[in-house]
């Protein structure tokens, strides 16, 4: 027992079970209500923000509630420099001029499964994807914003802050359906992506 965990070995277990529409069955047609958080994302010099550890979730649970409370239906973090971090559970994708930007993992980002895996299909579509910073004014002018998750899959957002946003969008729309297609193995291009459970 300790704070010294270099003697420890890893173990892993692997769960699985059914799972409902994490940001309700709605989200991808109605889009998900989003407040930005009062409650900062990590700082790399605190916790690496990249880790995806049951530590780094209490940070997620206090901006989660914070939103419900607030009657909205998720959270989007921001770092200390005031530029968008990622969502309670998800990377956030904004759509703005045809071109689409995510956090890069500076900002404080999970490096995320399933936002490499959009990033992907949306490449493979022709869509030009930029690891960049996201101010929070960009949210209330994007012309589209989705969040992807391994729960989530891929979710509109149409609002932030009481701020619309066109929901769903034609790329959230056609990502959504090739993510979908592609995690159900339906995509022989994508199909090493899965594992019978």
């Amino acid at each position: 027992m300790g704070l010294n965990t270099l003697p420890c070995s890893v173990d892993v277990a692997i769960a699985c079970w059914p799972w409902g529409a994490y940001l309700g069955d709605e989200a991808l047609t109605k889009g998900v209500r989003m407040k930005i958080s009062s409650w900062k994302r990590l700082d790399h010099n605190m916790l690496p923000p990249a880790a995806k550890t049951v530590a780094n979730y209490a940070n997620s649970s206090l901006a989660k509630v914070e939103a419900l409370r607030a009657g909205y239906d998720e959270a989007i973090l921001l770092n200390n420099e005031g530029l968008v971090s990622e969502c309670t559970g998800e990377n956030l994708f904004v759509v703005r001029g045809g071109k689409v930007i995510t956090p890069p993992l500076a900002a404080g980002a999970l490096e995320g499964i399933t936002q490499w895996s959009v990033i992907k299909i949306l490449e493979d579509m022709g869509y030009e994807v930029e690891k960049g910073n996201i101010a929070r004014s960009d949210l209330y002018i994007a012309e589209e914003i989705f969040c992807v998750g391994t729960a989530a899959e891929v979710s509109a957002i149409n609002s932030v802050d009481d701020r619309d946003v066109p929901c769903p969008g034609p790329i959230t729309l056609k990502v959504a359906d090739t993510y979908g297609k592609a995690v159900r193995g339906q995509i022989p291009a994508y199909r090493h992506w899965c594992e019978l459970a």
